[in-house]
């Protein structure tokens, strides 16, 4: 597995977990997105415009929600930011913006459709592609050429993207985009997700040559871990530790 020198935590509180990011929100909230951005601008190694998988390694830890916060983060820069909803099997972007979920991923992926239609949020400079129809064989569209056609394409067309992927313990979808993408964002719940899951999606992720960013560590309270005192600052912990460091601590 390749590395990253240096990695990052995101710390959440489960109250700040709710809602797609403004720019009303807490300052605690609006400032550990902001940290977590900087360092991922840091990650890009220069491209012009970087692809950033986010998955978990199990179902409910706020991939979702996190993958949409973080591409409002960058939109709120003013970068032209497109978030891919790559979950086709429980898409949910949609949804959060209350926009349809046809005539998205899936459709393009399978041939139906020559050109993707991104569309247009209520947050200035974002855009979304819904995941479509519910295919028979999502993780065969996302192996195949047609995938990497169309990150190429949208590296074209915008800024940033980041690509909301099923939970990678549970279907191999998450893998499928390997080393297509810049790296890979882990969404980790305080409280619920448990070592071996972490080690696990780590090995898996390892298997395919992915580059792991960092670790968001959601649903944090004083209560259940060690840095919600630090939380409350507004600060996002982060590690210079080795990915291999970070699986020893797990």
């Amino acid at each position: 597995m390749r590395r990253q020198k240096q990695a990052s935590t995101g710390l959440f509180r489960q109250e700040d977990a709710r809602k797609i990011l403004s720019p009303d929100a807490p300052f605690q909230e609006r400032e550990a997105y902001n940290a977590i951005r900087t360092n991922l601008l840091f990650s890009q190694r220069g491209e012009k415009c970087p692809v950033f998988a986010v998955t978990s390694p199990t179902a409910n830890n706020g991939k979702t929600l996190n993958s949409v916060n973080l591409a409002v983060a960058y939109a709120q820069m003013g970068k032209k930011t497109l978030l891919i909803d790559a979950d086709m099997r429980n898409p949910t972007v949609h949804k959060m913006f209350h926009l349809p979920g046809k005539n998205g991923l899936s459709e393009f992926l399978a041939g139906l459709q020559s050109e993707i239609t991104p569309l247009e949020t209520d947050r200035e400079d974002l855009y979304i592609l819904p995941a479509g129809a519910a295919p028979p064989n999502p993780a065969e569209l996302l192996a195949g050429a047609q995938a990497r056609r169309l990150i190429e394409r949208v590296r074209n067309r915008f800024d940033c993207v980041f690509i909301d992927t099923p939970p990678v313990n549970i279907v191999t979808d998450a893998t499928l985009l390997g080393t297509a993408v810049t790296g890979y964002i882990l969404i980790v719940k305080a409280g619920s997700t448990v070592k071996a899951e972490v080690r696990t999606a780590l090995n898996l992720l390892g298997q395919v040559d992915a580059v792991i960013l960092g670790f968001i560590l959601n649903n944090v309270t004083p209560q259940n871990s060690a840095y919600g005192a630090h939380y409350k600052y507004g600060y996002s912990h982060y590690a210079n530790r080795t990915q291999r460091e970070m699986r020893d601590e797990n």
